[in-house]
Protein backbone atom coordinates (compact mmCIF):
# COMPACT_ATOMS: atom_id res chain seq x y z
CA UNK A 1 0.00 0.00 0.00
CA UNK A 2 1.36 3.39 -0.93
CA UNK A 3 1.96 5.81 1.90
CA UNK A 4 1.86 3.29 4.73
CA UNK A 5 5.55 2.51 5.17
CA UNK A 6 5.69 4.43 8.45
CA UNK A 7 2.75 2.50 9.86
CA UNK A 8 4.56 -0.84 10.05
CA UNK A 9 5.69 -0.36 13.66
CA UNK A 10 3.11 2.24 14.67
CA UNK A 11 1.23 1.48 17.89
CA UNK A 12 -1.96 3.39 18.60
CA UNK A 13 -4.16 3.57 21.66
CA UNK A 14 -7.42 5.39 22.10
CA UNK A 15 -7.71 6.19 25.80
CA UNK A 16 -11.24 7.18 26.80
CA UNK A 17 -12.94 7.96 30.07
CA UNK A 18 -16.22 6.10 30.42
CA UNK A 19 -17.86 3.27 28.56
CA UNK A 20 -19.09 3.48 24.99
CA UNK A 21 -22.73 3.79 24.09
CA UNK A 22 -24.14 0.32 23.29
CA UNK A 23 -26.12 1.85 20.41
CA UNK A 24 -22.84 2.98 18.78
CA UNK A 25 -20.73 -0.08 19.66
CA UNK A 26 -21.11 -1.89 16.32
CA UNK A 27 -20.31 1.28 14.38
CA UNK A 28 -17.21 1.90 16.54
CA UNK A 29 -16.01 -1.67 16.07
CA UNK A 30 -16.28 -1.36 12.28
CA UNK A 31 -13.80 1.52 12.35
CA UNK A 32 -11.53 -0.20 14.87
CA UNK A 33 -11.32 -3.22 12.54
CA UNK A 34 -10.63 -0.99 9.53
CA UNK A 35 -7.91 0.94 11.36
CA UNK A 36 -6.22 -2.29 12.46
CA UNK A 37 -5.63 -3.16 8.79
CA UNK A 38 -3.14 -0.26 8.79
CA UNK A 39 -1.70 -0.39 12.32
CA UNK A 40 -2.55 -1.89 15.71
CA UNK A 41 -5.10 0.02 17.76
CA UNK A 42 -5.97 -0.65 21.38
CA UNK A 43 -9.08 0.83 22.97
CA UNK A 44 -8.50 1.62 26.66
CA UNK A 45 -11.63 2.50 28.66
CA UNK A 46 -11.01 4.11 32.03
CA UNK A 47 -13.79 4.39 34.59
CA UNK A 48 -15.58 7.69 34.87
CA UNK A 49 -15.22 9.47 38.19
CA UNK A 50 -18.04 9.07 40.66
CA UNK A 51 -17.27 12.07 42.83
CA UNK A 52 -20.10 14.51 43.42
CA UNK A 53 -18.14 17.63 42.59
CA UNK A 54 -17.15 18.20 38.96
CA UNK A 55 -13.67 19.41 39.95
CA UNK A 56 -13.00 16.22 41.91
CA UNK A 57 -14.18 14.07 38.99
CA UNK A 58 -11.89 15.92 36.57
CA UNK A 59 -8.90 15.53 38.90
CA UNK A 60 -9.52 11.79 39.35
CA UNK A 61 -10.12 11.13 35.65
CA UNK A 62 -7.11 13.18 34.53
CA UNK A 63 -4.87 11.34 37.01
CA UNK A 64 -6.05 8.00 35.61
CA UNK A 65 -5.25 9.16 32.08
CA UNK A 66 -1.78 10.41 33.05
CA UNK A 67 -0.95 7.04 34.63
CA UNK A 68 -1.84 5.25 31.39
CA UNK A 69 0.07 7.42 28.92
CA UNK A 70 2.86 5.76 26.94
CA UNK A 71 6.02 7.20 28.49
CA UNK A 72 8.05 7.27 25.29
CA UNK A 73 5.07 7.94 23.05
CA UNK A 74 3.28 10.89 21.55
CA UNK A 75 0.00 12.06 23.02
CA UNK A 76 -2.94 13.80 21.35
CA UNK A 77 -5.73 15.16 23.53
CA UNK A 78 -9.09 16.00 22.01
CA UNK A 79 -10.35 19.15 23.67
CA UNK A 80 -12.66 21.96 22.63
CA UNK A 81 -9.81 24.46 23.17
CA UNK A 82 -7.44 22.58 20.89
CA UNK A 83 -6.23 23.38 17.40
CA UNK A 84 -8.52 22.64 14.47
CA UNK A 85 -6.88 19.94 12.35
CA UNK A 86 -8.47 18.87 9.06
CA UNK A 87 -8.44 15.27 7.82
CA UNK A 88 -5.35 15.75 5.60
CA UNK A 89 -3.60 17.20 8.67
CA UNK A 90 -4.27 13.97 10.58
CA UNK A 91 -2.69 12.06 7.68
CA UNK A 92 0.32 14.41 7.66
CA UNK A 93 0.69 13.88 11.42
CA UNK A 94 0.83 10.10 10.87
CA UNK A 95 3.30 10.57 8.01
CA UNK A 96 5.59 12.53 10.31
CA UNK A 97 5.85 9.75 12.89
CA UNK A 98 8.81 7.44 13.15
CA UNK A 99 8.10 3.90 11.99
CA UNK A 100 8.01 2.53 15.54
CA UNK A 101 6.06 5.38 17.15
CA UNK A 102 3.51 4.92 19.90
CA UNK A 103 0.58 7.34 19.88
CA UNK A 104 -2.00 7.81 22.61
CA UNK A 105 -5.19 9.55 21.48
CA UNK A 106 -7.08 10.81 24.54
CA UNK A 107 -10.74 11.56 25.11
CA UNK A 108 -11.30 12.87 28.62
CA UNK A 109 -14.46 12.65 30.68
CA UNK A 110 -17.70 14.44 29.95
CA UNK A 111 -16.63 17.27 32.29
CA UNK A 112 -13.29 17.83 30.53
CA UNK A 113 -9.74 17.42 31.82
CA UNK A 114 -7.46 19.17 34.25
CA UNK A 115 -5.10 21.89 32.97
CA UNK A 116 -2.15 19.71 34.11
CA UNK A 117 -3.12 17.01 31.62
CA UNK A 118 -3.54 19.60 28.87
CA UNK A 119 -0.02 20.89 29.60
CA UNK A 120 1.54 17.41 29.58
CA UNK A 121 0.25 16.21 26.19
CA UNK A 122 2.17 16.77 22.98
CA UNK A 123 -0.81 17.90 20.90
CA UNK A 124 -4.25 19.25 21.69
CA UNK A 125 -6.78 19.06 18.86
CA UNK A 126 -10.38 20.17 18.59
CA UNK A 127 -12.84 18.09 16.60
CA UNK A 128 -15.32 20.90 16.10
CA UNK A 129 -16.42 24.26 17.39
CA UNK A 130 -19.66 22.50 18.25
CA UNK A 131 -20.24 20.87 21.61
CA UNK A 132 -20.49 17.17 20.78
CA UNK A 133 -22.03 14.45 22.95
CA UNK A 134 -19.21 12.68 24.77
CA UNK A 135 -20.11 9.25 23.35
CA UNK A 136 -20.22 10.59 19.80
CA UNK A 137 -16.67 11.94 20.11
CA UNK A 138 -15.37 8.35 20.23
CA UNK A 139 -16.98 7.56 16.88
CA UNK A 140 -15.76 10.79 15.28
CA UNK A 141 -12.17 10.17 16.43
CA UNK A 142 -12.21 6.58 15.15
CA UNK A 143 -13.70 7.60 11.82
CA UNK A 144 -11.17 10.40 11.32
CA UNK A 145 -8.30 8.13 12.28
CA UNK A 146 -9.45 5.62 9.67
CA UNK A 147 -9.82 8.45 7.14
CA UNK A 148 -6.24 9.62 7.86
CA UNK A 149 -4.86 6.13 7.29
CA UNK A 150 -6.92 5.86 4.08
CA UNK A 151 -5.52 9.17 2.81
CA UNK A 152 -1.98 7.94 3.47
CA UNK A 153 -2.69 4.70 1.61
CA UNK A 154 -4.19 6.51 -1.38
CA UNK A 155 -7.52 4.75 -0.92
CA UNK A 156 -10.73 6.31 -2.24
CA UNK A 157 -12.49 6.49 1.16
CA UNK A 158 -11.47 10.12 1.62
CA UNK A 159 -13.36 12.47 -0.65
CA UNK A 160 -12.98 16.21 -0.26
Amino acid sequence: MAGTAGAAGLRQRLIVVGRGDPALAEYEQRFVARIRRFAPLELVELPAGRERRVEQRRVRESARILRRLERAGISVLFDERGAAVESPGWAAFLDGLAGNAAVDYIIGGADGVEPELRRRVDHCWSLSRLTLPHQLVRVVVLEQLYRAHSIRAGQPYHRS
